[in-house]
């Protein structure tokens, strides 16, 4: 399989960026997954996720601080297929957290998204995480519907879509 070309969006007057990650960078990406959940995702799953799902995108948010020093704050798995994108992971690394880069991080994936010409984004989030729902519902996104017993714990998941504007979706 070819390696994934590296791309680089930016957005929020420099600050943030997007980086592809690909499979030279399972073990980083399995790490930060350990540090922003519960049931993480292990190597191997990150690998098969790289690896093995045509429609997968991994993504690393860096964050460019006052001092002009470069880290990676976060990660996003998107998956774009045809019409949808659905956003499989997303993670702020704890020392990010309440630094407004979830929003910025949103912003740059819908309009990867938008770019790609899909028409909608969604993804799935714990029902008791009020932080990233009020995140998602400030970022324009709907609650669409509810899974039941969606998480290997037995909590239900929230599902959560925005439309998406692209020159494809807008009419003139």
């Amino acid at each position: 399989m070819p390696t994934k070309l590296r791309v680089v969006m930016a957005a929020d007057a420099g600050r943030l960026h997007l980086t592809e990650a690909g499979v030279q960078d399972v073990a980083r990406l399995a790490r930060m997954e350990a540090l922003c959940f519960s049931l993480p995702w292990n190597e191997a799953g990150v690998r098969g996720e790289l690896e093995s799902n045509p429609f997968s995108h991994a993504w690393l948010l860096r964050f460019r601080d006052e001092a002009g020093l470069d880290a990676v704050a976060g990660y996003a798995f998107m998956w774009e297929t045809f019409e949808t994108a659905q956003i499989a992971r997303i993670g702020i690394l704890p020392e990010y957290r309440r630094q407004g880069l979830g929003a910025g991080f949103l912003d740059l994936l819908k309009n990867r998204a938008a770019g790609q010409g899909c028409e909608f984004l969604r993804l799935e989030v714990r029902a008791s995480n009020q932080a990233a729902i009020g995140l998602y519902v400030k970022a324009g996104m709907i609650r669409a519907g509810r899974t039941k017993q969606y998480y290997s714990d037995g909590e239900d998941a929230l599902i959560m879509a925005l439309p998406l504007e692209s020159e494809e979706t807008t009419c003139l």
